[in-house]
């Protein structure tokens, strides 16, 4: 006890705690370092002050990140010996009440990660009016794939509820619009890059991403015209790859623009 009060007159007694007085005067002496430091960073970013383009590029990086988590959450969270035909099929599955309509124990994961890449793909700003307004749809059809789950059990009903219609079409929307945006949309911010040579290796990746994107709609489409073309696994297969495409565009689009954005920046200061 002694020790832990060393340099006390009175072991028993507290060390007495810094006057009012001086607090405030350590507190109004901070103020202009703090102000200092906030001005250095902001005048450090010649080329960004105010981080506008980072936060752009922050944003695509969000997307992309919630796109490669969102199969992976699902499908490990639901566990890999409960596999299910589809991701949405996850809002309903869960492993103690597996007939129950919009049981799944993973259904929070589901509408919510699904709603926050809607809610960032509608708020973000395209580079173009047609960008802007392809990425409202894909925004607003990712929420409706969300709120409008398929039925349960699936195959259970003879013909598919308006709720399964409307989910299924949200479903194709968003990957067409996603897709229009990769093929036609991705070129417009490669104006910036110097390199022509680095330009067409962007535009050729980008119209391969725009094809996969397509192709996952037409895909599920097939396997669920032809039941006998399709295993049991196929269908969410498909849909795993169509994510990843989706969340990969994004950040390499990000990649993209940063790396102009730097070469630009080293142009202008040299």
């Amino acid at each position: 006890m002694t020790s832990f009060l060393q340099g006390s007159g009175r072991p028993d007694q507290p060390p007495s705690a810094p006057a009012p007085q001086q607090v405030t005067a350590q507190a109004v002496s901070a103020l202009p370092r703090l102000l200092v430091s906030a001005e250095r960073q902001i005048l450090a970013r010649r080329s960004d002050p105010l981080s506008v383009s980072t936060s752009y590029v922050i944003m695509r990086n969000g997307i992309g990140a919630l796109g490669l988590a969102l199969p992976i959450v699902l499908i490990v969270g639901g566990g890999l010996d409960h596999v299910q035909p589809s991701l949405s099929a996850y809002y309903h599955f869960s492993e103690a009440r597996p007939g129950d309509y919009g049981a799944g124990t993973l259904r929070d994961a589901f509408v919510g990660m699904l709603c926050a890449i809607g809610a960032f793909l509608f708020f973000y700003r395209g580079h173009s009016l047609q960008e802007d307004f392809a990425l409202n749809v894909a925004g607003i059809a990712a929420i409706l794939v969300a709120l409008f789950p398929m039925d349960w059990p699936a195959g259970a009903l003879p013909a598919m509820t308006r709720t399964t219609k409307l989910h299924s079409l949200s479903a194709t929307a968003f990957f067409v619009m996603v897709a229009y945006v990769c093929v036609f949309r991705g070129r417009d911010t490669l104006c910036i890059m110097g390199n022509a040579g680095r330009r067409r290796r962007f535009e050729r990746l980008y119209l391969v991403i725009g094809i996969a994107m397509l192709a996952t709609p037409a895909s599920i489409a097939a396997l669920q015209l032809w039941p006998a073309t399709r295993s049991g696994h196929s269908i969410i297969l498909v849909e795993v790859a169509g994510v990843f495409v989706f969340a990969a565009y994004w950040l390499i689009k990000g990649f993209e623009i940063r790396s102009s954005l730097h070469a630009a920046c080293r142009i202008d200061l040299g």
